[in-house]
């Protein structure tokens, strides 16, 4: 697999990162034990080194660490989780104690990049919580500060939420919403790669919305965290998922390809995570590695017609 470096890290990392959000069995439904296990397999086993997680993926954590436990092969991989501690300023003590928490269930001594997840937006408590990671940072228990920039919506807050965290020289790198459908964050994250910063891109997929597999009209129901769209968003989004089918061409054979190298074709993108629920997911977005790029001519029309309508995928 092609590796990037991810910004001043210097860490060298696959442009195809592994999701583990998925596997932790409650916000896109069950999975068994196994599957987990079979997915983050076929994922290392495909040239893979980049894992995400976070304290609140229901279980992938414990499912990580017993995986590494068994396959002792932690020290091949750059793993990363996050805290959603922090946001107030009363809950930053527990940044501490939920990087603890993410060592002990991964079986690790280190992480080699903790984020902030929806990080605060307050002076004092960016100031506060960056503090707290800078200590843990010190100690050796994490190598790397990231701040995974508030989702699923992306308006101009979310813009200059970034642009703050730039502008604290403190924060390593940005984990951010980055897709076909979603492309407002185009000049912040060049503004952040300027800066030193390594950008991990998510929700390529919107969710599983660019996947083809949902055609309007389809409804998601609870736990199911896609459930939080408003219908006319969703009806939206799923339409035009419509209208980007028609644009696929071979090499490429569906959506989610032109979908993963669309968000790859933004140079200062590092990598990009893919969520998966078993190994034939897995090797399906691992595939995409031996397509070519898209070519101009399609990715100018994605980016001209589809690079202005971010607010209308969003949540509400």
């Amino acid at each position: 697999m092609r590796k990037r470096i991810l910004g001043k890290t210097g860490l060298e990392v696959t442009e195809l990162g592994f999701g583990a959000w998925t596997i932790g069995g409650v916000s896109y439904g069950d999975v068994e034990k196994k599957d987990a296990v079979d997915t983050i397999n076929s994922y290392i086993n495909a040239g893979g080194n980049f894992i995400d997680t976070a304290r609140r993926y229901d279980s992938s954590e414990s499912i990580l660490g017993n995986y590494f436990k068994e396959h002792r092969n932690r020290e091949t991989i750059i793993l990363c989780s996050k805290t959603f501690a922090g946001q107030q300023i009363e809950t930053v003590p527990i940044i501490r104690e939920d990087v603890e928490a993410s060592l002990k269930l991964m079986g690790t001594s280190y992480i080699d990049v903790y984020y902030l997840h929806q990080p605060p937006e307050d002076d004092g408590v960016i100031d506060a919580a960056l503090t707290e990671l800078e200590k843990a940072k010190e100690e050796g228990l994490i190598r790397h500060i990231g701040a995974s920039i508030k989702g699923p919506n992306v308006n101009q807050m979310t813009v200059d939420l970034c642009r703050k965290y730039i502008k604290t020289g403190r924060v390593d790198v940005f984990q951010v919403v980055y897709s076909i459908l979603r492309q407002k964050l185009y000049d912040v994250i060049l503004e952040a790669q300027d800066a030193g910063i390594g950008i991990v891109a998510r929700t390529a997929l919107e969710s599983g919305f660019l996947s083809g597999n949902y055609r309007p009209g389809h409804v998601f129901t609870q736990p199911d965290h896609r459930a939080r769209w408003v219908e006319a968003n969703l009806e939206f989004i799923l339409g035009k998922t419509r209208d980007i089918g028609k644009l696929v061409n071979a090499p490429y054979e569906n959506i989610p390809q032109m979908a993963t190298k669309f968000t790859l074709a933004n140079p200062s993108v590092s990598t990009l995570i893919l969520g998966a629920r078993n190994s034939d997911q897995v090797i399906r977005n691992m595939k995409t590695e031996i397509l070519p790029p898209l070519p101009e001519e399609t990715l100018n029309v994605l980016k001209q017609t589809y690079g202005y309508i971010t607010e209308r995928c969003n949540t509400k």
